[in-house]
C-alpha cells in the first residue's frame, strides 16, 4: 500500500460507474474520520492517478479536511478546541492498478465496485454494460458477465437489443458489399463471419428483402420511410429500387440531369452520396463518369475515396467497387484502409475497368484556399512541389503496368498558382504529360468547375481586397491504358 496527496488524485467522471454518489455515506465517513477511523485504500489507475474505486472515501477525505480547517479557525463553535479531532490527512492510502488490456476503464472500475459493501445497483451495472457494448463491438459477453459478477442470462438481457441491432447492421453491411461485387469470402472477413455463414444464412435473406422493399416503394412509400422501417441505410433502399434499370432511368430517378457536353456544372453535392469531408465532390460528377465511360457491372477502384462518395454512386449505378483511404473517421465498412503513398496500388486494380482518382490537391491546406477544413496526417497535399509531382509520376507509371488494356482512368485535378511569384505553378498539362509519359492514351479533357456557391462570402471579400483570384477551376482527365 502506498500514500498520495489528496489533491493529486484525478477525478474522471467518464470512468465512474455510478449514476451519482451517496452524500449520506460521505457524511458518515467524514464523521468517522473525526474519531481517527482508517479506511481501505483508494484504487487509482497506474500512471494517471485516475480514481477507479473509493469515491465516497475520497470525498470524505476532502470534506473532513475542510471541516477540520473550519474547526481550527472557529474553535468556540462547540465549546472545545481542535484537540478532540483527529488531524486531517494530507496523504491518503492508495493502491495502483493497471487496467487489463482490452477492458474499458469504466468496466474495470465497475468490477471493483461490485466487490465491496456499497455495491453498484443493477441499473448501474446495466448502464455500464450497455455503454461498453455500444462503444466496443468486439467485447465478449463472457467477460462482461465475469467483471460485473452477473449471470450470463443477465448479461445477455442487458445488451440484447444492441446485439440484435448489430446483427441487422451486419446483414446490411453484407448486402452493401454484395451489391458492390465483393466476394463471399471478403464479405465474411469484413463482418467477422465465415464464408459458409455468409452464403448459407445471410445472402439468401436478401431476395425476400428486395421484394419487400420494391413492393413498398411501388405502393408509394417514400425511400426514407422504408429505410427507417427496416433500419437500412438510405442508399441501400435506392440501390434496390434502381437495380435492373438503365443508366438513364437511374439518373432520372435520382434527379440528375445528364449534361452531354465537356463542361459539367453541379451546384452542390447530392445528399445521397458521401458525407461532409474536406474536398468532397458532387456524386453527380462521378455518376457522369460512370454513365459516359463504363457499363453496368463494371469494376471501379477509387484509391482515395474520402467519405465514400464513389462507393455510394456505384451502388446506385449498379457498378462493382473497391475503395481505399488512409482516413478512417467515417467508419465505413466498405472503405479499406490503405495508404497508396506508402504501400502503392492495391492488387484489385488489375481487374478494374475504371480507376476514379480524386487526390488531395496541392497545398489545399493553405488557410486562404477554398474549402479549408484540413486533411488527415499523411496527406500528399502537404508535400513540396517536386515531391507532389513525383508522387503522381511514380504512381501513374506503376498503375499503367498493372491494369488491363482498355482500362480507363478518370483523374480529377485543379491547377495551383503561387500568387507571391516565388514558385512555379502546377497546371493541368503537368498531369496530362505525366499520364502520357506513363503510357496512357489521352481520351478527353472535361471541365468540372466548383460552384461559386461553395465559396464562403468571407473568402470572396478577402480575395477581392487582396486582388487575388479564387480557384474555381477543376478538370477531369480521361485516359485509357
Amino acid at each position: 500500500m502506498q500514500t498520495i496527496k489528496v489533491d493529486a488524485i484525478v477525478w474522471d467522471p467518464s470512468v465512474y460507474p455510478r449514476e451519482k454518489w451517496n452524500t449520506h455515506t460521505i457524511d458518515t465517513y467524514a464523521d468517522a474520520l473525526k474519531g481517527g477511523a482508517q479506511f481501505p485504500p483508494l484504487v487509482l489507475e497506474q500512471g494517471t492517478n485516475r480514481l477507479l474505486d473509493g469515491v465516497h472515501r475520497w470525498k470524505a477525505y476532502q470534506k473532513y479536511a475542510a471541516l477540520y480547517q473550519e474547526h481550527l479557525a472557529q474553535p468556540a463553535l462547540d465549546g472545545i478546541n481542535a484537540d478532540g479531532w483527529a488531524p486531517a490527512l494530507d496523504e491518503v492510502p492508495v493502491e495502483f492498478h493497471e487496467i487489463p488490456v482490452g477492458v474499458p476503464a469504466k468496466l474495470y472500475a465497475a468490477s471493483l465496485s461490485v466487490k465491496h459493501g456499497d455495491r453498484i445497483s443493477n441499473a448501474e451495472r446495466k448502464a455500464v454494460a450497455r455503454e461498453v457494448y455500444e462503444e466496443n463491438p468486439e467485447f465478449i459477453l463472457q467477460n462482461l458477465k465475469d467483471l460485473l459478477a452477473i449471470s450470463m442470462g443477465s448479461a445477455h438481457d442487458y445488451v440484447a437489443d444492441i446485439l440484435a441491432r448489430r446483427k441487422e447492421a451486419q446483414k446490411m453491411t453484407a448486402l452493401r458489399l454484395n451489391l458492390l461485387g465483393w466476394t463471399q469470402e471478403e464479405i465474411g472477413q469484413s463482418i467477422g463471419l465465415n464464408q459458409r455463414t455468409v452464403s448459407d444464412t445471410i445472402l439468401p435473406e436478401f431476395s425476400d428483402l428486395k421484394k419487400t422493399v420494391r413492393k413498398l416503394l411501388a405502393e408509394g412509400h417514400p425511400h426514407l420511410d422504408v429505410a427507417e422501417r427496416y433500419n437500412m441505410p438510405l442508399i441501400l433502399v435506392w440501390a434496390i429500387d434502381l437495380e435492373g434499370r438503365t443508366d438513364a432511368e437511374r439518373l432520372e430517378r435520382l434527379g440528375i440531369a445528364i449534361q452531354p457536353y465537356d463542361v459539367w456544372n453541379f451546384g452542390k453535392c447530392h445528399d445521397l452520396f458521401g458525407a461532409k469531408h474536406p474536398g468532397r465532390i458532387p456524386g453527380e460528377l462521378i455518376a457522369h463518369v460512370l454513365y459516359f465511360y463504363t457499363e453496368p457491372g463494371a469494376m471501379v477502384v477509387d484509391p482515395m475515396v474520402g467519405s465514400g462518395t464513389t462507393l455510394d454512386v456505384c451502388l446506385a449505378m449498379g457498378r462493382k467497387c473497391y475503395a481505399y483511404d488512409i482516413d478512417a473517421r467515417h467508419n465505413r465498412p466498405d472503405v479499406i484502409l490503405h495508404d497508396i503513398a506508402q504501400d502503392g496500388w492495391p492488387e484489385r486494380v488489375k481487374k478494374a475497368d475504371l480507376i476514379f482518382w480524386d487526390p488531395p490537391y496541392f497545398r489545399k491546406m493553405d488557410s486562404m484556399n477554398i474549402g479549408e477544413d484540413g486533411y488527415i496526417e499523411g496527406s500528399i497535399s502537404k508535400l513540396g512541389p517536386a515531391g507532389y509531382l513525383d508522387f503522381f509520376n511514380v504512381r501513374l507509371g506503376q498503375l499503367r503496368k498493372m491494369v488491363r488494356p482498355g482500362t480507363k482512368i478518370a483523374f480529377l485535378m485543379s491547377d495551383w498558382d503561387d500568387d507571391t511569384g516565388k514558385e512555379q505553378g502546377i497546371f493541368l498539362w503537368a498531369y496530362a504529360n505525366q499520364l502520357q509519359g506513363a503510357g496512357w492514351k489521352m481520351v478527353r479533357h472535361i471541365q468540372a468547375p466548383l460552384s461559386t456557391q461553395q465559396v464562403h462570402p468571407d473568402i470572396v471579400t478577402k480575395f477581392r481586397k487582396a486582388r487575388r483570384l479564387a480557384r474555381l477551376e477543376r478538370y477531369l482527365l480521361i485516359a485509357e491504358a
